[in-house]
């Protein structure tokens, strides 16, 4: 429970990687009361119902001469206790207090763990003091006259519009998947920006574009990804595609909000992040790449051989991974070019891109295979190497049938943060069913197994076996919030800002499925489901219009009623389009064997 709420300081990342109060990204703090107090002998445990970068309060009696013990955590044993040894980097924090004999209110002083007092770490400021993540608390020691209504979880996070965003579905797994992701993306901006997990608290640029997606699915609002971007611009870290995902952060942004202010300020170190040094005469890159993380997770990329200089990335020097990300990186900041009026610049990333995308056919594809392979001199084709041009749009159009097929062979052979682009490359490609099936399913590699192991929120890797220090906090692991909106509901800005909306669900095996989508104008809603007849409700905000392009293959005219009035659509390339919508509520409905 969450009884009230204000707002502390505005904070804003310096250019010394430390918080200050500065009027840019406020923070603040929700007071949160226990859902369930139990007494275990002489240990009151304490549930707050979900874990939150918090701190801790209760009030003591007057008196009072023996040390209390206290006890903060994210899971609990197999006995109902806090686990005092979770696998991994999952949080626990043991802490004993001499209590004041005038009694009062204690707010619990929570020490840095070592790690956070290096330079990297992102700090939290004097105004709020140390925070810890927990949804479970232990007091020992305390008299059982301990009032359990003044026990209270100060939880820190940024400003966020719980009702911005909804989603219910036939598929209850989908539904609790899409609660917890909202609930990490709430609570992981504790810091102002984004970080990567409680072991490290630090940006890195391939978490922060995840958790930028899915943070603008849930609450359209840029400040915490634009501080982000500063800080990474600041101090960026050393993956190959982590630097090329600097742009699409960037394009991101301009996409969702149409404001390219990131472009305009920062133009010159966005082009910079393209790499384009190591560009070759056929310009392709030669850079290895980290391909997924944990290594564990790349598929046999290249056989497992490292790239000899960057012991954690693996070549080929020319490989697949890296230049589908520089391919993708050049497509946006020709677009970030074009919105602040760098024609020419456009015109050059443009022609780049087109000389990567033949490059990339020429030297990757297998055409006796159909599948294009790790990098120059690889035989292996992994996983990663196919489903990265797929969700980029590098594969041509006749050979998309088949890397598409052969992507789904591989099924969740990547790494929570390689399911982004899995789930893009198989939604984009007419593979939704499939792609459904992978988020919702209730095995060791997916996110219903984070939900049933207790967390409230997603998880840095699939398992403690596939990362043995794993916490469980990561935002990167939250990209069913993303899915769910751009992908499942189908909505996505056609024309940067929302002013035209493309809204193209795809339900797959979905029964029925409601949604609101943030937009600047205003949400968009998708109500759609299915019987004897398919219904499509949709309601756009004003100032925009809509392109509608209703789920299934269109193999031919289909009638429809559109706002009650007969209308016949006629396939365009592939799909059955109702354009320019106006702003209002609509309703599309079609006899549902006709979309069989």
């Amino acid at each position: 429970m969450m009884p009230s709420l204000h707002r502390l300081l505005p904070l804003v990342l310096c250019f010394t990687g430390i918080l200050r109060a500065q009027p840019v990204v406020p923070l603040d703090l929700t007071v949160v009361t226990p859902v369930r107090v139990e007494m275990r002998g002489k240990v009151r445990l304490i549930d707050f119902g979900q874990v939150y970068y918090a701190r801790l309060e209760f009030s003591l009696p007057p008196g009072l001469t023996n040390k209390i013990i206290v006890r903060l955590g994210e899971k609990l044993a197999p006995d109902g206790s806090i686990d005092r040894k979770p696998p991994g980097s999952v949080n626990f924090r043991s802490l004993e207090l001499e209590p004041d004999p005038a009694g009062g209110t204690v707010r619990l002083v929570i020490p840095p763990k070592e790690f956070h007092l290096g330079a990297a770490s992102v700090k939290m400021p004097p105004e709020i003091g140390e925070v810890t993540p927990f949804r479970y608390a232990e007091i020992e020691g305390a008299p059982t006259t301990l009032r359990t209504d003044l026990i209270r979880q100060i939880a820190v996070h940024a400003p966020f519009d719980d009702t911005a965003a909804a989603f219910s579905s036939s598929n209850d797994t989908l539904n609790a998947i899409w609660q917890l992701c909202r609930h990490t993306i709430k609570a992981t901006t504790a810091f102002g920006v984004y970080i990567d997990g409680e072991r490290e608290r630090i940006p890195y640029e391939g978490d922060a574009y995840i958790n930028q997606l899915s943070h603008y699915a849930f609450d359209l609002d840029p400040r915490l990804a634009r501080a982000t971007f500063a800080h990474l611009l600041r101090k960026p870290t050393w993956p190959t595609e982590w630097s090329l995902h600097m742009p699409l952060i960037a394009e991101a942004d301009y996409e969702a909000t149409g404001d390219a202010t990131l472009a305009r300020t920062h133009f010159e170190a966005i082009k910079a992040k393209l790499l384009m040094q190591k560009a070759g005469a056929d310009g392709l890159l030669r850079a290895s790449a980290i391909v997924d993380w944990p290594a564990a997770e790349r598929d046999g990329y290249n056989e497992g051989v490292a790239d000899p200089k960057e012991k954690k990335q693996v070549g080929p020097e020319v490989n697949t991974v890296a230049n589908a990300f520089y391919y993708r990186a050049l497509r946006a900041t020709a677009r970030l070019a074009a919105a602040i009026g760098r024609d020419d610049e456009a015109s050059e990333l443009g022609t780049r891109a087109d000389t990567v995308y033949a490059a990339f056919n020429t030297t990757f594809f297998d055409a006796s295979r159909g599948v294009y392979h790790d990098g120059k001199g690889s035989a292996h084709a992994s996983l990663h190497a196919n489903m990265f041009p797929l969700a980029f749009d590098l594969v041509p159009p006749e050979r998309r049938a088949g890397v598409a097929a052969f992507v789904e062979s591989r099924g969740m052979a990547c790494s929570v943060y390689g399911a982004q682009y899995l789930l893009d490359a198989l939604y984009l490609n007419g593979k939704s069913d499939y792609a459904l099936g992978l988020m919702t399913n209730r095995g060791p590699r997916g996110w219903w197994h984070m939900i049933e192991s207790g967390s409230t929120m997603t998880w840095e890797a699939w398992n403690a076996q596939a990362k043995p220090n794993l916490t469980w906090n990561h935002a990167w692991g939250a990209a069913p919030a993303n899915i769910i909106a751009r992908r499942v509901l189908g909505v996505r800005p056609l024309q940067p800002g929302y002013a035209r909306i493309l809204i193209a669900p795809q339900p797959g095996t979905l029964l029925w499925m409601k949604g609101k989508v943030p937009t600047p104008l205003g949400p968009v809603l998708v109500d759609w489901s299915a019987d004897a007849e398919t219904r499509l409700k949709i309601e756009v905000p004003v100032g925009a219009t809509a392109r509608v392009v209703l789920p299934g293959a269109a193999s031919g005219p289909l009638r429809v009623s559109i706002d009650n009035q007969a209308h016949i659509i006629t396939p365009v390339e592939g799909a059955w389009i109702i354009e320019n919508l106006p702003s209002g509520t609509h309703l599309v409905s079609i006899k549902t064997q006709t979309l069989r």
